[in-house]
């Protein structure tokens, strides 16, 4: 398969600005303004989406997102995440986080290119690059330009992303189809729960389990690692051995809720599922919280996902900036809470209980659906597997 360096086939590479004046000039609507916390892997993701006015747009005109243009972030934490540019945002600009990376569609497709930029080997290619003799995590535009990557004949490059796009397809449905099922959930709670006055706290509801590992003790072994970059990517552990793991972490036990201390505006709270033989471990910017006997796993993900909870717990974290805020566990078990009575609880759990199960059913294929995809690009890439193979091997995973 020949090699092309990307500058090559490009229209343009480059990155944009904050506008001037930074987040004082953010608006509830206008031109969409993308940020790398917009850029996964997964996809766009338009929550935290900005908007600035048609002065500061004009500002950034010449960094103007069009139909068919793959997004890459090049700097933090989240360098290397790329993904396409929505349709609906063709008008959009982007900020000095990310870089518009426009194909020459007569000679690379955008949506095969986005694929190559996610693969496994290219993510540790540019996470290598990003890392290397700097203070923070970096791309340049040199280093993209100069992206040397496997590019079959243009038909074939748009089979084989149609092929990865069907199992794409399929992970999306089952996000949204989670999406619908947590909202169910949240909405069930809300409807018996939310309006009745708070007569416990929350460490009425649960006790924080501390226990826990140093993974570099168990070096060969291999962990689901709960993490906030996991949990962002998709709510999904890392599998992970002892020895990449560098510091202590908490045990995850197969009947708790983990809830993260970290900024708590953005709320995340995960129900972990520890049924696969590997020991699961967590981030200490978890807490694992565990129910007591007046309360269900169930019942304090809704809770500690409510709106009055996390509006509470946002006036208490501490810390100089949002992403330096955290939530301390004794404001967190001091927070009023509603108590369901037993007969509610039960009712409760166990309408929600199988929406839950479901969910972490359709992560757990999810899982699979990306590695068939991870594995099928460079199979196909080097002539192991055909594309008239590859739709058999994606026909019989999804």
């Amino acid at each position: 398969m020949p090699l092309i360096r990307l500058g090559d086939v490009c229209f343009k590479i480059g990155s944009g600005a904050t506008p001037r004046g930074g987040r004082d000039v953010y608006q509830d609507r206008g031109v969409a303004l993308i940020r790398s916390q917009n850029v996964h892997n997964g996809g766009f993701k338009s929550e935290g989406l900005a908007f600035i006015g048609p002065e500061h747009a004009r500002e950034l005109e010449a960094v103007t997102v069009q139909s068919g243009d793959v997004l890459l972030n090049i700097t933090g934490d989240s360098v290397a995440r790329a993904c396409e540019a929505p349709r609906a945002l063709h008008a959009a600009r982007v900020n000095q986080h990310v870089s518009i990376i426009r194909p020459d569609p007569s000679h690379l497709d955008a949506r095969f290119l986005r694929y190559v930029l996610v693969s496994p080997w290219m993510q540790t290619h540019m996470l290598a690059l990003a890392s290397a003799g700097a203070t923070r995590n970096a791309l340049t535009k040199g280093m993209i330009e100069d992206f040397r990557i496997e590019v079959p004949p243009l038909a074939e490059q748009r089979a084989i992303a149609s092929i990865l796009g069907a199992l794409d397809d399929k992970i999306d449905l089952n996000r949204r189809m989670n999406e619908t099922l947590e909202a169910i959930a949240r909405a069930l709670f809300e409807e018996r729960f939310a309006a009745s006055p708070p007569t416990a706290t929350v460490g009425d509801l649960l006790t924080i389990d501390r226990q826990s590992v140093n993974p570099q003790d168990f070096r060969d072994e291999s962990f689901d690692h709960y993490s906030i970059p996991a949990f962002d990517a998709g709510r999904s552990p890392t599998r992970e051995r002892g020895s990449s793991i560098k510091s202590n972490k908490f045990v995850v036990a197969h009947d708790c809720v983990l809830l993260s201390k970290l900024n708590p505006s953005i709320p995340r709270v995960w129900l972990p599922r520890c049924a696969n033989g590997r020991r699961s471990i967590a981030s200490t910017e978890f807490l694992v919280l565990r129910p007591t006997p007046a309360a269900s796993v169930e019942f304090l993900f809704c809770l500690l996902g409510s709106v009055a909870i996390r509006e509470h717990l946002v006036g208490l974290a501490s810390g100089t900036s949002n992403s330096h805020q955290r939530v301390k566990p004794d404001d967190l078990l001091a927070t009023p809470a509603p108590r369901p009575t037993p007969a509610a609880l039960r009712e409760f759990t166990g309408t929600t209980r199988p929406m839950f199960e479901r969910i972490n059913a359709n992560i757990v294929e999810s899982v699979v659906l990306a590695e068939t995809r991870d594995t099928l690009l460079p199979r196909l890439l080097s002539g192991e597997i055909r594309v008239r193979d590859a739709d058999r091997v994606v026909e019989a995973a999804t």
